[in-house]
């Protein structure tokens, strides 16, 4: 009734309450996540940020990560879900910022450089070319799925090429006004030769703050922070404490592995108890054949290659395994050997001659696009009509192949040897597809193959042959029994009963008692990795629990990792966005505030004291020390590069003030200077210039994107 009679007073609520269900009738559901209402307050739901107002949709994000995510498979590399988060918004980011900036500049991708590029790197002959495979892509894309997977492959790639061109012209727009000036490399020349002896006192900040009884407070940190926003801005952070509980197989699961292992070195007797059945399995060394034996009984498939007993010592493999091979024959077994979580037996299967080095010769055609065209007019079409010729001209003739290099080869280099490449080893530096065909086809063998580099027909002239071994290896992982998986779960669930609702000295206390491992991170971000004592696969519903506007500060939860280990998480603390907490940055801005204070103190405390009053009072260790003005090392300290500095810019004989050095603080008296002036750089004014454009480039990207206005709404958009 209270609150009735308040909206008869005041009227205007009404209508405002009106206006706003007639304006979410309109738009939908008011409390919907496609709500405009909403969107006001919270922001559009399928954004998942923004670099400097550009968005970025939940479909280029997802697509983007897809394409990560297929980077690291095709790679061969593990990467948990966050790691792969992290590395698609970090790429979205440095595109966006780069394509901005070039196209402040004016800087344009013509479709001519585009397809070009995409004729180079694709071995087309043409852009005309290229294009012409791209719309039959696009055509076949309709008709099968197959073709629609490619061609939306495709269209990232070839989006990715656009960014590289682009930024390619940026970067090159931008560096070409970065130089160095002759005036620059004569100065710097001067310094190069130009030495100083000092006599200097020095003692280290830990030990100064301790006798000074130097502070720094949270105020003074949150005040530097404001100094510099743009460094310590965070997007939200969490502070978390875990203890481990492995359920990693123990010392008598380990015991049963290599009993079990062992049982194949012998002929063994299996019944089947259920359908009554008696089964006899050979020993590994009396296997018939090696690779049905190795897959009924491994758990690795058999590998078929041949190896030589220099390219398995090169395997990284055990001491043990090596010294195996080393001595091993045909049918011989080693091991069990331990190798991480497995037991494994190896056999010697089979040997054989297979080609070790071999000596080739080429006569190259290539054409206009392709890695060895330049300079070159003809077609592909056109080069792959005179290969074919020319091919069956020293099929007729094989006497005539080192002449018709020497006249007809566009490798320039071989074809002065009459074409011969030389001997290679099966190592080298060739391209793949020569390589291949060398090292497949038999002594005597012309024939015609494509490549990166044009058509080149080949002659195999000679080969040196070792012999090579088929390896037979059975492995079996040293499993956790049920018995130690579920004493780590009843590990892991009485420690949870035990301190829930507890404090994080608790936590801690409790897994120290039990022996456990526990760990507390400074603040993290929601797409960050957490520790390297755990298993990473976790991290990414680690932290969306803890980001969770659900989850409070001094909840804890149980994980359970793909390896079946368990994780018990403690959340200490959750810091908002903007400048990130003080607790959390103390370990990067207490040092320079630090060094900062202590200086001072000294400075103010010594007066025109000097040197000998710096060691007097405060019991600062003497040395003496030769520098020279473009290195700022200091002998037995380290870089130093304030301490050079002064070394040439104090008066001879006259003791510096304190000098906040990197190690610690500094007084100094130049006892000779030997400073060099009028000369010549030019001859490092080439190597200058390499310098200051690597720099450039290292930096310019991070400084862009520092500077930009990025809005990060991933945990908000992805967790609908």
């Amino acid at each position: 009734m209270a609150v009735l009679g308040e909206i008869r007073k005041k009227t205007w609520l009404i209508f405002v309450v009106i206006g706003i269900a007639m304006l979410a009738f309109v738009a939908g559901d008011l409390f919907g996540e496609n709500s405009k209402i909403k969107q006001l307050f919270t922001g559009d739901p399928s954004v998942v940020g923004t670099v400097n107002g550009e968005t970025i949709g939940i479909a280029e994000y997802q697509s983007a990560y897809d394409a990560t995510q297929s980077m690291y498979e095709n790679q061969g590399k593990p990467a948990t879900p966050n790691q792969i988060a992290q590395q698609t918004w970090n790429s979205l980011i440095s595109q966006k910022v780069l394509k901005q900036h070039a196209e402040k500049l004016g800087l344009k991708v013509s479709d001519d450089e585009f397809w070009s590029y995409v004729a180079q790197n694709f071995g087309l002959g043409s852009g005309e070319e290229a294009q012409q495979q791209i719309a039959q892509l696009e055509a076949n894309a309709a008709a099968t799925p197959e073709a629609q997977q490619q061609y939306r492959g495709w269209l990232q790639t070839a989006e990715q090429i656009k960014i590289q061109l682009l930024s390619q012209k940026y970067f090159g727009y931008v560096m070409a006004g970065t130089a160095v000036t002759n005036k620059e490399a004569d100065i710097q020349q001067g310094y190069n030769i130009s030495n100083a002896n000092i006599q200097y006192a020095f003692l280290d900040y830990t030990t100064l703050a301790k006798k000074l009884n130097v502070k720094v407070t949270d105020d003074e940190i949150s005040a530097y922070e404001a100094k510099y926003p743009k460094l310590f801005k965070a997007e939200g952070l969490v502070k978390l404490s875990y203890t481990y509980f492995p359920a990693g197989a123990s010392t008598a699961d380990d015991a049963v592995a290599l009993a079990n292992i062992k049982k194949y070195l012998s002929t063994q007797i299996i019944h089947d108890d259920v359908n009554n059945i008696t089964d006899t399995i050979q020993g590994f060394g009396a296997a018939k054949n090696d690779s049905a034996y190795v897959t009924q009984n491994s758990e690795k498939p058999f590998i078929s290659n041949y190896f030589t007993k220099e390219e398995l010592a090169q395997s990284q493999l055990t001491p043990e395994i090596n010294a195996y091979f080393k001595n091993a024959t045909v049918g011989q077994i080693g091991g069990p050997f331990k190798v991480a979580d497995t037991y494994q037996l190896y056999k010697i299967s089979k040997s054989k001659e297979v080609k070790d080095s071999v000596k080739s010769s080429h006569i190259l055609v290539a054409f206009e696009g392709s890695a060895a065209g330049k300079g070159v007019k003809r077609t592909k079409a056109e080069a792959k009509k005179l290969a074919e010729e020319i091919l069956a001209q020293v099929k007729a003739n094989p006497a005539s192949f080192g002449d018709v290099a020497a006249t007809k080869s566009d490798d320039k280099s071989s074809a002065v040897q009459k074409g011969s490449i030389g001997w290679v080893g099966k190592n080298n530096q060739l391209d793949q597809t020569y390589n291949g065909f060398i090292f497949t086809k038999p002594v005597g063998t012309i024939d015609l193959v494509e490549s990166q580099f044009g058509y080149h027909i080949i002659k195999v002239d000679d080969a040196k042959n070792k012999v090579a071994y088929q390896v037979a290896n059975i492995v079996k992982r040293i499993d956790p029994s049920k018995a130690t998986t579920e004493k780590a779960f009843t590990n892991a669930r009485t420690y949870v009963q035990a301190i829930e609702g507890k404090s994080l000295n608790d936590f801690k206390n409790a897994a120290k008692k039990g022996g456990y491992l526990n760990n507390t991170t400074e603040g993290i971000e929601r797409y960050a990795g957490i520790g390297q004592d755990i298993p990473n696969d976790q991290d990414s519903d680690i932290l969306k629990w803890a980001f969770d506007k659900k989850t409070d500060a001094g909840a804890t939860n149980l994980f359970t990792s793909t390896t079946g280990d368990y994780i018990v998480v403690h959340l200490v603390e959750k810091f908002d966005k903007g400048l990130a907490a003080p607790s959390v940055v103390r370990k990067f801005v207490e040092p320079v505030l630090l060094q900062e204070k202590v200086s001072k103190l000294i400075d103010e405390q010594i007066a025109n004291g000097g040197l000998n009053a710096f060691v007097s009072k405060f019991g600062a260790k003497k040395g003496n020390a030769t520098v020279n003005f473009s290195n700022s090392n200091l002998t037995g300290v380290g870089l130093e590069p304030r301490v050079v500095g002064a070394a040439f810019g104090v008066k001879p004989n006259t003791s510096s003030k304190a000098i906040a050095g990197n190690a610690g603080v500094f007084y100094i008296i130049p006892t000779n200077q030997q400073i060099q002036k009028n000369q010549k750089g030019a001859m490092i004014l080439d190597n200058l210039n390499r310098q200051l454009q690597g720099k450039f480039q290292q930096t310019l990207l991070q400084s862009l994107i520092q500077a930009a206005d990025v809005v990060d709404n991933r945990d908000r958009a992805l967790t609908r």
